[in-house]
C-alpha cells in the first residue's frame, strides 16, 4: 500500500539520521532539512561530528558551534545549523543546574575530560541532553540530527539507557532518564536510517534498525536506500539487437564496448533488486529509494534533487 511520502516529515520533532560511513547519511540529513524547510518549517540541523561541507551544501558557511542560518525560503521556512561540542553542552548543563558563569566556564573546561573518562557515554549524553532541551523548549519545528556513522550511532543513542542502568541517583540519572524519555516517544523523536543498495551496507542497516528500533525503542521512519541506479528495461536487449532494430551499424569494437557497459548495468540492477528484496524481507518498515547522483562533488542543486525525491517518493509499507 502507498502513502504520501511527505507525511512522515512531520511525525516527530526530532529526526536522527544515521547510516554506515560512506552511504550518504549526512547528505540525506541535509536533503531532509532542505525539504522540510522548503515547506515552511523552521529547521535546526545538528551536525554531531561537524562533518565539513554540510554548510555549503545547504547554501551557507561551514557549520560550527555558533548557530547560523544557512538558508531561507519563500513562505517563512529556514534551515539553521550548528554543532554541539561536549564541553559546550557540559557548560550549558551546569548553567541549567544553577552554576554561575565564571565557575561554570572553569568547571566545563577542567572537569569534563576527567569526568568523561570515568563515566563512559557521558559526552554523548551531554550532547543528547542539549538536543533534548532544544526540543523541549520548542527552539525549532524540526531538529534534524546528523548522527555519527553506524559504528558510533547506536552507542551515541545508547548512552542514555547505559548510564541510567549504572547511575542510581543524582543529576546524571535525571538527565539520562529525560533523554531516554525523548528518544522513546515517537511524537518527539524518530530515526531515519540510510544505506546503499549493496550487501554490507544493507546488512549494517538491518543491524542498526534492530539496535535503534527493537533494542533502544526508537521509532523508525521509512528506511532510505540511497544511490539507487535507475531501472533501464532497455538493458535486457543486446547492443547488436538494438543496433539492428534502429538500423545502425556498429563496429566490432563498439559492440564490445557497449556490451561491456550493458553487462555492468545489468549486474548493478540485479544486485540492487536483490538487496532491496533482502531489506524488505528483514524489516517491516517502508522503504524509500533515492537516485544515484553521478557527480564527483555534490552541490546545492543535488540537494534539491534528493529533497524532491524524498518529498515525492511513495512510501511502500510491508503488509507484515
Amino acid at each position: 500500500m502507498t502513502d504520501n511520502g511527505a507525511d512522515w516529515f512531520t511525525s516527530s520533532r526530532v529526526i536522527v539520521v544515521a547510516g554506515k560511513g560512506g552511504v550518504g547519511s549526512s547528505t540525506v540529513a541535509a536533503a531532509l532539512a532542505f525539504a522540510v524547510g522548503r515547506r515552511g518549517a523552521d529547521v535546526m540541523f545538528i551536525s554531531v561530528d561537524g562533518r565539513p561541507g554540510m554548510g555549503p551544501l545547504l547554501g551557507g558557511r561551514e557549520i560550527n558551534d555558533r548557530e547560523q542560518t544557512l538558508r531561507r525560503f519563500d513562505g517563512g521556512g529556514r534551515v539553521r545549523a550548528r554543532t554541539i561540542p561536549a564541553d559546550q553542552a557540559f557548560g550549558d548543563y551546569l548553567e541549567l543546574r544553577g552554576v554561575g558563569g565564571l565557575l561554570r566556564r572553569a568547571a566545563s573546561a577542567a572537569s569534563l575530560p576527567m569526568i568523561a573518562a570515568a563515566t563512559p557515554g557521558l559526552e554523548h549524553l551531554l550532547v543528547l541532553g542539549k538536543i533534548k532541551e532544544m526540543e523541549r523548549t520548542g527552539q525549532a519545528d524540526l531538529i534534524v540530527v546528523d548522527a555519527p556513522p553506524a559504528g558510533h550511532a547506536a552507542p551515541f543513542l545508547r548512552s542514555a539507557s547505559g548510564l541510567s542502568d549504572v547511575v542510581r541517583s543524582g543529576p546524571v540519572l535525571e538527565q539520562a532518564e529525560e533523554v531516554r524519555a525523548m528518544l522513546t516517544d515517537p511524537e518527539r523523536c524518530r530515526a531515519l536510517l540510510v544505506a546503499l543498495p549493496e550487501e554490507t551496507p544493507i546488512t549494517e542497516l538491518i543491524e542498526l534498525a534492530h539496535d535503534f528500533g527493537d533494542d533502544l525503542g526508537v521509532s523508525l521512519l521509512p528506511l532510505v536506500v540511497n544511490g539507487c541506479w535507475e531501472d533501464r528495461p532497455g538493458l535486457d536487449k543486446s547492443p547488436a539487437m538494438a543496433s539492428r532494430s534502429h538500423k545502425i551499424k556498429l563496429s566490432p569494437d563498439a559492440k564490445a564496448a557497449l556490451e561491456s557497459a550493458a553487462d555492468f548495468g545489468r549486474s548493478r540492477l540485479v544486485q540492487q533488486r536483490e538487496q532491496l528484496g533482502r531489506l524488505a524481507a528483514a524489516r517491516p518498515e517502508p522503504i524509500i529509494t533515492l537516485p544515484r547522483i553521478a557527480s564527483p562533488a555534490l552541490d546545492v542543486d543535488d540537494i534539491v534533487v534528493l529533497a524532491d525525491a524524498l518529498t515525492a517518493a511513495p512510501v511502500e509499507r510491508s503488509d507484515a
